[in-house]
């Protein structure tokens, strides 16, 4: 099993506990569990058993649960718990305005157990007939029905990401196998993923496709060659191998890579040229039978033949990235190297599973420069948020294990909510404590898009907030985001020189690419953070890296590229139209 499956299987037992009643210390088990699987970097089934009880979260219980999953596919607990509720209420949870105890109530009351049943029954206004539910939640609920069924249909890239880089290794132990590269959206680095693409060189082509369809991670051969192959994944999603001649790798890779729409830019280009692309190689059009390439082996000479460099993949989305290759104006792009610390995290304070000295040590031995291990405010009672007293506290347990790590800066940040007035769940004394303030709206999600702009527009405005984190509070595959005026939002960071974060947790990945290049073009700093709930999720920054790169930023757009001296330097900087810090 893949640690997507685990951590869906972990999730699926807290939601049925949470159907049944059960003990609430038990669930929040399970889901941090499920949280701290899905964030591993490397899969449960190649960390030996013996050391699944060091990860933190995994006690003995969960630990057996894993060993059951890893040797049959389920577990004891599992199991019983299905047998108590039908499958599809599990469905009706993902609606969002749910939740399960709206989805117990309708199964009970109305013997819903499916999205289709709810669909029906939402139209022929049958939930009215339930306390609390109105004509805005159905139409709430109808919207929501659609969000749940397309969810279900791609992957998070992170996900995607583990599965890919399992394939690489196996496919890497293929006698004869020579080039092999990941392609398609995962390689341009979507936020989700409809499929896995692979492409490699090899002696024996019918082999390589053998090979690959009795690796331990497919399910079902959906059709196979003697050069191209398409599965299905025990993880649930397809995966394409195609086995390409040499001199074509370069073409097929550009080709498969994508975007259709920067493949269709780029054919425009070569026609312009007298020239035809594909899959195979860049031709000229006289060559009918496309008999003599004039370049395929290697991207790079693929697009220098069309007068172009080299375009990232992350770029390749046809959004101005063709013309500025071709003006000699793209953008060096920044790197994980460039990176010198995080300020988005969370520790055993509140709802992260390591200590303060935890976080820095594993920080240090990252190489950063410095860090800012933060926590949630008073407000986020679900995740024990800190009291301004255990806030006080927690800056002498900073300075404690600031010198037992001289190796790293440490600094303290919170994330600090919004309150639904735009007011801060802190005082502007305390706030001025704080060496970094993250602002985050974490309740009160359903307020309409102009009370909204204006509660986070303030937050925005406030001299202590240093930076307006997950801007739209969604979670893929799970919630919609709430509804923001982003420009309005925008202006007011603007005017008062306050940053935008990129978070880099999987489902959140937010605020995406598309408003992060518009946060660059208005010349806004950005942040690339974690949202690490243990030391291990330190490796989301490559994540927040990847958006960034989609986004079009370099490391002088990011706050996170700064040495420690110029990143005090940026947090004492005049605040607001009126005043300073």
């Amino acid at each position: 099993m893949e640690n997507s499956q685990i951590a869906a299987v972990f999730d699926e037992i807290a939601t049925l506990l949470e159907l049944a009643g059960e003990n609430p210390f038990r669930i929040r088990a399970y889901r941090r569990a499920s949280q701290m699987i899905a964030g591993l970097p490397k899969q449960l089934r190649d960390i030996p058993a013996e050391e699944h009880l060091d990860i933190p979260g995994i006690g003995k219980g969960i630990a057996a649960n894993i060993a059951q999953l890893l040797a049959g596919g389920s577990c004891d607990d599992l199991d019983a718990l299905r047998k108590r509720f039908p499958k599809g209420l599990l469905e009706l949870i993902l609606v969002p305005g749910l939740g399960p105890k709206r989805a117990k109530l309708l199964f009970d009351r109305l013997k819903i157990d499916s999205l289709d049943a709810l669909r029906q029954a939402t139209r022929e206004g049958r939930l009215r007939e339930l306390a609390g539910f109105g004509p805005k939640l159905e139409e709430n609920i109808l919207k929501g029905i659609e969000f749940a069924a397309e969810s279900n249909k791609r992957m998070v890239y992170w996900d995607a990401k583990l599965i890919m880089d399992g394939l690489l290794l196996s496919m890497k132990d293929c006698p004869g196998v020579q080039q092999l590269e990941a392609a398609g959206s995962l390689r341009r680095g979507r936020e989700t993923v409809g499929d896995l693409d692979l492409l490699c060189t090899a002696r024996d082509g019918a082999k390589v496709i053998e090979f690959f369809t009795r690796l331990p991670q497919v399910s079902r051969i959906v059709g196979a060659g003697d050069t191209k192959a398409t599965v299905r994944l025990a993880a649930g999603i397809q995966c394409d191998l195609r086995v390409v001649p040499p001199e074509s790798f370069g073409a097929a890779l550009q080709y498969f890579t994508g975007s259709k729409d920067h493949n269709v830019a780029l054919r425009a280009l070569a026609q312009g040229k007298g020239l035809t692309i594909n899959e195979y190689g860049l031709f000229r059009k006289s060559d009918a039978k496309q008999s003599k390439p004039l370049a395929g082996k290697t991207e790079k000479e693929l697009y220098e033949r069309l007068g172009l460099p080299w375009i990232p993949p992350e770029l390749r989305e046809n959004r101005g990235e063709i013309e500025a290759a071709g003006a000699g104006t793209l953008p060096e792009l920044v790197k994980l190297k460039d990176v010198r610390g995080d300020f988005h995290n969370h520790t055993s304070h509140t709802d992260g599973q390591n200590s303060v000295l935890e976080m820095a040590q594993a920080a240090e031995k990252r190489g950063w420069e410095w860090v800012a291990i933060g926590d949630h405010s008073r407000s986020l009672t679900v995740a024990s948020g800190l009291s301004i007293d255990d806030l006080r506290k927690s800056f002498a347990e900073l300075k404690r294990a600031q010198d037992k790590t001289p190796g790293i800066r440490l600094m303290r940040s919170m994330e600090v909510d919004v309150l639904k007035d735009g007011s801060m769940d802190y005082p502007d004394p305390v706030l001025k404590e704080i060496d970094v303030v993250i602002a985050s709206v974490h309740s009160a999600f359903s307020q309409p898009e102009p009370e909204m702009t204006e509660r986070i527009r303030r937050a925005a405005s406030n001299p202590h907030v240093d930076m307006i984190g997950h801007l739209s509070g969604r979670l893929l595959g799970r919630r919609d985001g709430y509804r923001v005026g982003f420009e309005a939002v925008l202006e007011a960071a603007r005017d008062n020189a306050t940053a935008f974060e990129i978070n880099g947790q999987p489902q959140r990945q937010d605020i995406p690419d598309v408003q992060a290049r518009r946060v660059k073009e208005l010349d806004v700093p950005l942040a690339v953070t974690t949202d690490a709930h243990a030391a291990l999720q330190y490796d989301y920054m490559e994540l927040a890296v990847t958006i960034a790169r989609r986004a079009w930023l370099t490391r002088k757009d990011i706050l996170n590229c700064l040495s420690h001296k110029d990143l005090l330097e940026w947090l004492a900087r005049p605040r607001g139209r009126k005043g300073t810090r």
